[in-house]
């Protein structure tokens, strides 16, 4: 089945995670403290489909983003502290791609796989160089 966007709406919170996912997050930027409140918390997450477009609406912590892109075309994303990037999503197969090509402003390609494995679970891959980890969320 093709990427449900509109299924993917809700307020999610991460259950399980590879051994190495601190460090995956460290990597993306995300302090310690902040990956253990990410823990504990749920995301919410809004999802629509615009035509030719998508919206994605999130919030967590306190703090929002928004953000539309079209598939296959490079688009900036705002991140929640926002910083802003270029990004380019598609859809191959069942799952959502998302392909930074320069994350941190300093060359570091990032790969991030969207999954939804069932109705209420997703799961998030992420390849960063070498290093590939991943989190699993439940829809609450």
């Amino acid at each position: 089945m093709p990427f449900d966007f509109e299924g993917s709406s809700g307020t999610w919170k991460v259950m399980k995670t590879s051994d190495n996912y601190p460090q995956v997050m460290q990597k993306l930027g995300m302090s310690p403290g902040n990956l253990e409140k990410l823990m504990q918390i749920g995301v919410w997450s809004e999802v629509k489909d615009l035509g030719d477009k998508y919206s994605f609406k999130s919030k967590m912590m306190g703090l929002e983003m928004d953000n539309t892109f079209k598939l296959g075309e490079e688009c900036e994303q705002t991140d929640f502290a926002g910083t802003k990037r270029k990004v380019t999503f598609t859809v191959e197969g069942d799952d959502l791609v998302a392909v930074y090509p320069n994350f941190d402003g300093q060359g570091l390609h990032v790969r991030q796989t969207r999954t939804r494995t069932d109705q209420n679970t997703m799961r998030m891959t992420f390849k960063i160089g070498e290093l590939v980890g991943w989190n699993e969320a439940k829809k609450m």
